[in-house]
């Protein structure tokens, strides 16, 4: 008796073929994503972009595809850092800086550390680096919160740009370091500060607080004193007791 013959046709099945199709594409895929999370230019993903392109026949637009991209996250970890030390600074400035209110006093967060600026009619006349009787006042006020502090201090004074032709000081440097002095007296007379912390600073009129002042009211905001209380410690400038002691000797304390 003859074999009955197979029924199934000849050649591979057509859906292996389909089967076979689907994984070339899925691999295909896979290769493409695995390329793009690699790519750290630009240029090298629009180069890629272009290529995919020209081999489907695409001519549509083409889509931003998120990247990994280790430049990117480090500017932005850094401007995290740079935030949470801000906010650092002003936990520890509002925590251990009492409040100061005034027309004349402010208190202001500089690089170098905490700047008190005392100035306008109160401080000075014009062309003058005597001190007017309620300055004192505010003086004194500043002077209790440095009180018994070690941090190196900066007394800058500076000037209006019109000095009297009768003035007394040959410029306004000149008048602008007597000021930073005449506050520097009290702070060491009346409030106590060593004046081993001390150090002066004459500005003029170079850095104005109204560069375009014209009335007398404009120009008496340019006559003031800073005051700096540096993050620079005094002992680390100066360890040697003895030299301390000697410094504190010529300076008549």
């Amino acid at each position: 008796m003859a074999k009955k013959k197979c029924s199934c046709p000849e050649g591979v099945p057509e859906w292996v073929v389909t089967f076979g199709d689907m994984m070339s594409l899925l691999l295909t895929f896979f290769i493409l994503l695995a390329a793009f999370s690699e790519l750290k230019q630009e240029r090298e993903y629009q180069r890629v972009v272009t290529a995919v392109k020209e081999a489907f026949g695409y001519s549509g637009g083409v889509g931003v595809l998120p990247t990994d991209d280790p430049p990117l996250r480090s500017m932005i970890e850094t401007l995290e850092q740079v935030a949470r030390k801000s906010l650092k600074e002003k936990q520890i400035s509002a925590a251990v800086e009492p409040g100061m209110h005034g027309q004349h006093t402010k208190v202001t967060r500089v690089r170098e550390g905490l700047m008190f600026t005392i100035g306008g009619s109160l401080l000075f006349e014009p062309g003058s680096a005597e001190l007017r009787p309620q300055a004192k006042e505010e003086i004194m006020k500043v002077a209790a919160l440095l009180r018994g502090r070690r941090n190196k201090i900066e007394i800058r004074g500076h000037a209006s740009e019109i000095l009297p032709a009768d003035s007394p000081y040959k410029d306004l440097r000149d008048l602008s370091y007597y000021r930073a002095k005449a506050v520097g007296e009290v702070l060491v007379q009346d409030g106590g500060l060593d004046p081993l912390t001390l150090s002066y600073d004459a500005r003029g009129a170079t850095e104005p607080v109204k560069p375009r002042a014209y009335s007398a009211e404009e120009q008496a905001e340019n006559r003031r004193v800073e005051i700096v209380m540096t993050e620079t410690m005094i002992d680390d400038l100066h360890p040697d007791p003895e030299y301390a002691d000697e410094e504190r000797a010529r300076q008549g304390k």
